[in-house]
């Protein structure tokens, strides 16, 4: 891959300078550390206000709460062999992403995943989890939605309802080959 950059790297600039673009390429490539602070910047601050709001959440217990009513779903996506603990860390995960907070449920789905792997059933309940995180299917898209603002789009949320029929096609998708193929 690094090979491909390179090489690609070379072309491009060859390109550039036989098309008389000099000025332009070096604009963009002094540009570009700038613009790349300021994605950096504006993600992370996003992430933080999130993540801080889901820590609220957790701390107050509501969590707990709504590890009650996620029950139904997380029984049918996990089954009912699994312990309390477990499921508050599921709970927490199908919350995070939902909220679209990936580094969130990331942390959670790693708490989730230690927590499985001292259960008797936990190969298929691993699978299914990292299927979830990496489908990406939210509810509230908030790293999308911090791009697109921060990249000034005229509509922030144009792309809302097909990620929602994106997201949950392919997450039921997912789950389903995972029951059918994956076998304890």
């Amino acid at each position: 891959m690094s090979r491909l950059f390179h090489d690609g790297l070379i072309v491009f600039l060859i390109i550039g300078v036989l098309m008389n673009r000099e000025d332009a390429m070096m604009t963009a490539l002094l540009n570009t550390p700038f613009q790349v602070f300021d994605l950096v910047k504006t993600l992370i601050l996003s992430a933080c206000l999130w993540n801080g709001l889901f820590n609220i959440i957790q701390a107050s217990g509501i969590i707990s709460r709504l590890s009650f009513l996620f029950q139904p779903v997380l029984y049918w996506i996990y089954g009912k062999n699994q312990e309390k603990e477990v499921y508050d860390y599921l709970a927490s995960n199908l919350l995070a992403n939902l909220l679209g907070l990936g580094t969130l449920a990331t942390l959670s789905g790693l708490k989730a995943i230690q927590a499985l792997n001292k259960s008797k059933h936990h190969r298929r309940s691993i699978i299914i989890l990292v299927v979830i995180n990496t489908a990406g299917f939210s509810i509230i898209p908030t790293t999308m939605m911090t791009l697109r603002q921060s990249y000034h789009s005229l509509d922030v949320l144009s792309f809302y309802p097909y990620s929602l029929i994106i997201g949950l096609t392919i997450t039921l998708l997912g789950i389903v080959l995972t029951k059918v193929f994956v076998h304890e």
